[in-house]
């Protein structure tokens, strides 16, 4: 007597989370940084609300953390020195070699440093910052004028570049 099996059939990803669109704009965004090209990168973040711009950014950086090559391109890219394809090939982009130097210290970016439009580099934990060695500091200090802001200073200028960057 033959034995009888049931055999359930389920569609591949059947209740499994499919990914949000968050999840999907972060995996362009890595695949775009990784690739070294600006004007897809520019296509995402361009065209999103602040929040979800605020989501796909810290998910982009979470996703590269060990990735301290893109990381630091993708530092330069949001700080204005990358526009363009052929801006990839340009030596010595200040932006992306500083923010190499801080990442490979242990500082995260937009977390203890943000880069900024306009090639400027703000240190947002200065403890962490002292707390490095005397030649990363000299570094930094020899490639950025350093600025001293409050943090009322501080917010009003995160502010005003927020509303100039934001789409509602």
């Amino acid at each position: 007597m033959p034995c009888s099996q049931q055999v359930n059939i389920m569609p591949q990803g059947f209740g499994q989370p499919q990914p949000t669109k968050t999840d999907k704009l972060v995996e362009q965004a890595v695949r775009h940084a990784t690739k070294r090209n600006p004007k897809a990168l520019d296509q995402i973040f361009d065209n999103l609300p602040v929040k979800l711009n605020k989501q796909v950014l810290d998910g982009t950086f979470a996703a590269l953390a060990k990735d301290i090559d893109t990381l630091a391109w993708l530092c330069g890219y949001f700080a204005g020195e990358i526009n363009s394809a052929s801006d990839n090939d340009k030596p010595n982009q200040p932006i992306i070699l500083i923010s190499k130097l801080l990442i490979k210290y242990g500082m995260q970016p937009f977390v203890d440093f943000m880069p900024y439009v306009g090639n400027r580099i703000t240190i947002l934990d200065a403890d962490k910052f002292e707390a490095l060695p005397v030649p990363v500091q000299a570094a930094v200090k020899e490639a950025f004028e350093l600025r001293e802001t409050s943090d009322a200073e501080m917010k009003r200028i995160n502010d005003a570049l927020a509303a100039e960057m934001s789409v509602e």
